[in-house]
């Protein structure tokens, strides 16, 4: 598995970063977190360590609520194909 390496910028700091994943897909990510970072901060959270931490959070809460819908859907799928 190759994996390649790319510069971005969260919240106004330079990171390297190196996955497995494509870049686009990597720098897609690293928007996402820049982006929730600087909502936070542009809200008062000056702290980047604090904004970090609730830029975190939230994702995690909107991955498990997406998780949580996902496994109901697919229950909901497999009982009316199943019946």
């Amino acid at each position: 598995m190759e994996h390649t390496t790319l510069s971005v910028q969260i919240a106004g700091r330079d990171y390297t970063l190196t996955s497995a994943d494509s870049p686009e897909h990597t720098q897609r990510v690293a928007s996402l977190v820049d982006r929730k970072m600087r909502e936070l901060m542009a809200a008062g959270i000056i702290n980047r360590e604090a904004a970090a931490v609730m830029a975190a959070l939230t994702l995690a809460d909107e991955l498990i609520k997406s998780q949580d819908d996902n496994t109901r859907l697919r229950r909901k799928l497999d009982e009316s194909t199943h019946g």
